[in-house]
């Protein structure tokens, strides 16, 4: 893995035998975890500002991948040129379910979030039911504290058991007022917000990936990128990364 701070247009050039993820020159921020908290790929700050827990890395998709979960960890990395509401986005992951069907009683799924008081916006696992596995709940794409948004709890349908094991991919896009989550290769779910996000709606400069507390899970390749990924692009990069990584096992 090799590691690269932008300028974006040198992004193809000099990041050549990078041969994923696809649409790289979109890209304002890419973490592979390969043995480092660190960004590969950043267009502002690539170091994290904060963390939670002592990072530790597993065998992933690609490489190495971040241990999520109870004794995992959480970083927090900085907003500045690396995630921007006032265009349109996407961010994308991919996650490793450990044990969840063992597990019962626990609480919300975290997955990443900007953390405010004042403007919050994170995609996780449904907090409740909580006597039932998490890929039985669902996620929620959660706004939250804001001063111009409404609180919002967008839900997606559970994934079943297929969710429980392997890996998979967890998608939010934004562009105009509507919001999209996309789990592997299934349409998004579009949502109409009623208003386009700003990026003044979360004031915070700073937004969380993983956790270090309850559900464990490893994380892999998280990327945003400057722009709306459409869903044919982002089935294109499930199935590059199904093929080419270990997601088939």
């Amino acid at each position: 893995m090799i590691r690269c701070i932008f300028p974006l247009f040198f992004l193809l050039s000099v990041c050549a035998q990078e041969r994923f993820p696809l649409f790289s020159e979109d890209l304002s921020f890419y973490q592979g975890f390969e043995d480092s908290i660190d960004a590969d790929l950043s267009a502002g700050r690539e170091t994290p500002v904060w963390k939670a827990g002592t990072p530790h890395f597993e065998p992933g998709l690609r490489g190495k991948a971040l241990f999520c979960g109870k004794g995992g960890a959480g970083l927090r990395y900085q907003r500045k040129d690396n995630l921007n509401f006032d265009r349109p986005g996407t961010i994308v992951f991919f996650y490793h379910p450990l044990n969840w069907e063992t597990e019962r009683n626990l609480p919300r799924l975290f997955f990443w979030a900007i953390e405010s008081g004042k403007g919050y916006i994170g995609l996780q696992g449904a907090n409740d039911p909580k006597n039932i596995c998490m890929c039985e709940r669902g996620f929620h794409l959660m706004l939250l504290f804001g001063k111009r948004l409404p609180v919002k709890v967008y839900p997606t349908p559970p994934t079943g058991k297929k969710g429980c094991s392997g890996w998979h991919m967890l998608a939010f896009s934004w562009a105009g007022d509507q919001l999209f989550v996309k789990w592997d290769s299934q349409p998004s779910k579009v949502f109409a917000n009623g208003m386009a996000l700003k990026d003044s709606d979360f004031p915070e400069n700073s937004f969380t990936v993983g956790s270090g507390s309850y559900w464990n899970y490893l994380l892999d390749d998280f990327m945003i990128y400057a722009r709306r990924l459409t869903d044919e692009e982002l089935n294109q990069l499930y199935q590059a990364n199904m093929k080419n990584g270990k997601g088939q096992k």
